[in-house]
């Protein structure tokens, strides 16, 4: 199992998966955003929900393991359960990989909330890093 360090001594299977994270485009609402780059309409569309804080996590393939798509879409429809259950504003999201070497991945963008919430969230459904920003800024990439 691949165990994501936070230096600069990351083994080559880390950094590779580091990169596919960083180019990876990630989709909320139409508007296809990328780590590292404003995103002007992004934040229109935050502001016009008066949100300031987001976050984009799935529960798809935990630990970076490719599951069935069955499986995958059924841990999804657990984290919906539970983002409702912690009453959290959420919109529906994906990510995909332009290369097209890892699957595309549904997902949900959290508006505001606890600030926490989302990496504790994403620890629960053992992913490694989710998407996170605020308006006005650029998404970044969060390591758990």
């Amino acid at each position: 199992m691949l165990q994501l360090t936070k230096d600069e001594s990351r083994s080559p299977e880390e950094q590779l998966l580091e990169q596919a994270y960083l180019n990876a485009r990630y989709t909320v609402n139409g508007i296809s955003l990328k780590i590292g780059e404003p995103h002007p309409e992004f934040d229109r569309w935050l502001s016009e929900r008066s949100a300031f804080r987001y976050a984009i996590l799935t529960a798809h393939n935990p630990q970076s393991r490719p599951l069935a798509p069955t499986v995958n879409q059924a841990r999804n429809d657990t984290l919906q359960v539970l983002l409702d259950q912690l009453q959290l504003e959420y919109v529906p999201a994906s990510g995909e990989d332009p290369a097209g070497v890892w699957p595309s991945e549904t997902g949900f963008c959290i508006l505001d909330g606890r600030p926490t919430a989302p990496r504790e969230i994403g620890r629960l459904y053992e992913q490694y890093a989710i998407v996170v920003g605020e308006r006005g800024g650029s998404p970044g990439l969060r390591w758990l």
